[in-house]
């Protein structure tokens, strides 16, 4: 599995400045090409980096610091709960939140989603737009 480093930069946004710092994390080309391209549109973000896969994006976080991380529930190295059960086991856990997206998305995933740490859950059905929109109410913009 790999990651993509998009920054000019290591590390989160300097508090105080307007850009989010996002990691996109997604098993699909398709989709995390999407979401990347939206992430782009979007003024308030800044597209950090891609991964393919959990392991990838545990190893994304340490690196480039994100201030928010776009996870697919289901890959096949390391889905959702693996990576939330690895960032909340890091003492201290890093700095980010998490909106998981998915496909397969239903009310007691969800729960189980939010029980373990996931800041908020989408279906992947859901716009991009709103997907962006929920991903800034996140990081309180």
């Amino acid at each position: 599995m790999t990651s993509t480093d998009r920054s000019d930069s290591t590390g989160r946004a300097a508090k105080g400045e307007r850009t989010i710092g996002v990691l996109v994390v997604d098993d699909s080309i398709v989709f995390r090409t999407g979401m990347t391209r939206a992430v782009q549109a979007c003024a308030e973000m800044e597209l950090l980096g891609e991964a393919d896969g959990g392991e990838s994006a545990l190893e994304a976080i340490a690196r480039l610091e994100p201030d928010l991380v776009v996870l697919d529930l289901l890959m096949p190295d390391l889905d959702a709960f693996g990576v939330l059960r690895a960032l909340h086991a890091q003492d201290p856990p890093p700095d980010c939140r998490v909106l998981v997206i998915s496909a397969t998305l239903d009310d007691e995933a969800e729960r189980e989603l939010l029980a373990a740490g996931a800041d908020a859950c989408m279906s992947k059905a859901s716009s991009r737009a709103s997907i962006c929109e929920v991903a800034l109410r996140l990081v309180g913009h």
